[in-house]
């Protein structure tokens, strides 16, 4: 995008949207990444009938090794207290530009997502805390 692009983005509070995934082996009939690709799809589908910025997709999360191990199989697993640190410069910089409509999509690890799993919970609190942290440079304590 062009400044100019982001600027009018910002003033007609534009959704902006990431899919979230994982690296993730997911036996030999699908390929890793899939959770990834399945939400970037959709999303680029959903751009043709409205207005969206698409961020590049976020692909290495806490896939875990529950299924099988990375050795032949090509699966990754993130420490999701990495993946916290790294969510919260995403959104740090994404409120500091001027977004505040801003979206994450996620397919992995659903079975149980009311609760959340390590990849989810490490973006979830990442946007909580620097939504705090903005609103305190914003506007000071209290």
């Amino acid at each position: 995008m062009f400044p100019d692009q982001i600027r009018e983005s910002i003033d007609k509070n534009t959704p902006v949207v990431m899919a979230l995934g994982v690296i993730e082996y997911h036996a030999e009939h699908l390929c890793t990444g899939v959770d990834t690709l399945v939400v970037q799809r959709a999303l680029e589908m959903l751009e043709e009938e409205m207005e969206l910025i698409v961020l590049p997709p976020f692909w290495y999360g806490a896939g875990s090794y529950a299924v099988a191990g990375p050795e032949r199989k090509g699966g990754m697993h993130i420490d999701a207290g990495v993946l916290n640190t790294f969510a919260r410069q995403i959104f740090y910089n994404l409120l500091r530009i001027g977004f505040r409509n801003i979206h994450l999509f996620y397919h992995h690890q659903s079975e149980n997502f009311a609760s959340g799993m390590p990849n989810d919970l490490a973006f979830r609190l990442a946007a909580k805390q620097e939504i705090f942290a903005f609103l305190d440079r914003e506007r000071g304590e209290g």
